[in-house]
């Protein structure tokens, strides 16, 4: 991993998330791009050539300026708060809306990794439906990180990886692997399901076996559990193992979609200050 892009609109959450990713590029090596992207507003219709109407942007260089001296300002104190272990850091600013200014940034700097923070307070019942993280998981190919207000970095031991068993592609679990590896981290595979019958409870115990021979991952552990629920399934065995990281991935078409669309995703990621690594499957 060589390049980090880390969401920065000033607010304590994404300061939050700025210190998240320093410490996390400290230990894998890797340098951050502190990101902003400034609302641009639309100007006047005019009447072109031809009697068709349009409209211009309209971009105060004085507001430009103003953002790049703060992000100046949040990169020296980043970096004068860890003297001892330097992260190369660059600064990038853009115009437009965030989750496609975002992933443009990402694509031309080639992101192995996205980090962004999280304002939600509330709990499992309130945040994707319409958020700014949900557009940009959408929209960005590269993994997410998702970081939760007042998460303080520390280093991976138990990483808990959500899987509906639809098929991850392996190179995506490849990337959470290599970055258990760095940690000496644990890998617990986790399959959330709903009916208590026999025939769903094998099902689950083959798909896991197939996943565990493909991996031969020493510290991977294969864990099945039953929930009326499935975030709650999966907060519940988050906090009973005390997890460091929860992964998920992003398929639209996946058995757990819902997560990915309504309030239930929320909870997940602010349960227990656990920041979640939403990886988007590339079928």
């Amino acid at each position: 991993m060589e390049t980090i892009v880390c969401n920065y609109d000033f607010s304590p959450s994404s300061e939050n998330a700025a210190r998240f990713a320093n410490d996390l590029a400290q230990r894998i090596n890797a340098r951050v791009i502190l990101f902003h992207s400034i609302y641009e507003p639309v100007g006047t219709d005019f009447i072109g050539y031809g009697g068709m109407p349009y409209t211009v942007p309209i971009r105060d260089q004085s507001v430009r300026q103003a953002v790049q001296r703060k992000l100046t300002e949040a990169r020296n104190q980043i970096e004068v708060a860890n003297l001892e272990r330097r992260v190369p850091y660059f600064t990038e600013i853009r115009y437009g809306y965030t989750q496609d200014t975002l992933a443009e940034i990402a694509r031309e700097k080639h992101a192995d990794l996205v980090v962004m923070g999280s304002e939600n307070l509330k709990g499992l019942q309130g945040m994707l439906t319409g958020s700014l993280e949900l557009d940009v998981i959408k929209s960005i190919r590269c993994p997410v990180l998702i970081v939760p207000p007042m998460a303080s970095f520390i280093p991976f031991r138990k990483i808990v990886f959500a899987t509906d068993l639809q098929g991850e592609p392996f190179t995506d679990i490849q990337y959470v692997l290599w970055l258990a590896d760095v940690f000496q981290a644990e890998v617990l595979f986790l399959h959330i399901f709903h009916e208590d019958d026999q025939d769903t409870k094998q099902m689950a115990r083959h798909e896991l076996e197939l996943l565990h021979k493909r991996l031969l991952f020493p510290r991977a552990s294969f864990h099945k559990k039953k929930s009326a629920h499935i975030e709650e399934g999966i907060s519940q065995f988050c906090k009973q193992h005390r997890a460091d990281l929860l992964v998920m991935g992003y398929h639209p078409h996946s058995f757990w979609r819902h997560l990915f669309s309504q309030n239930p995703m929320q909870e997940i990621v602010s349960h227990a200050f656990l920041p979640m690594l939403v990886i988007h499957y590339k079928h």
